[in-house]
């Protein structure tokens, strides 16, 4: 464990947007547990969402972590980094913009 560093854009964004998700969703999934589906839900709609809806209030402070990141990277002038972490930040914005995240809270206990 001490040899895995957070030291590349794309790790940050791979462990909130991926990692940290699934976790969450194993965790409600498997203990049936209402809280953790809704903290799933809320942390995937408030935190990682890349899509910004101003009305709703979602999606800001992904957009800006994702925006931070890719900064970051072009900052550091890391490139191969730059185009990983844009091409995750894609894969996220096409999760959220075609409603896959829909599909996948189905399974999930709210009540």
């Amino acid at each position: 464990m001490k040899n895995i560093k957070l030291d590349k854009g794309w790790k940050y964004l791979l462990y909130f947007d991926f990692i940290l998700p699934a976790l969450l969703y194993v965790l409600a999934f498997v203990l049936n547990a209402p809280k953790l589906s809704i903290l799933f839900h809320s942390y995937g709609m408030y935190v990682i969402n890349p899509i910004p809806n101003f009305q709703t209030l979602t999606g800001i402070v992904g957009l800006l972590f994702h925006l931070g990141i890719l900064g970051y990277t072009l900052y550091k002038r890391n490139f191969k980094d730059f185009a990983v972490s844009l091409a995750i930040t894609a894969a996220i914005a096409a999760y959220f913009l075609f409603e896959i995240n829909y599909i996948i809270i189905r399974p999930l206990n709210f009540a």
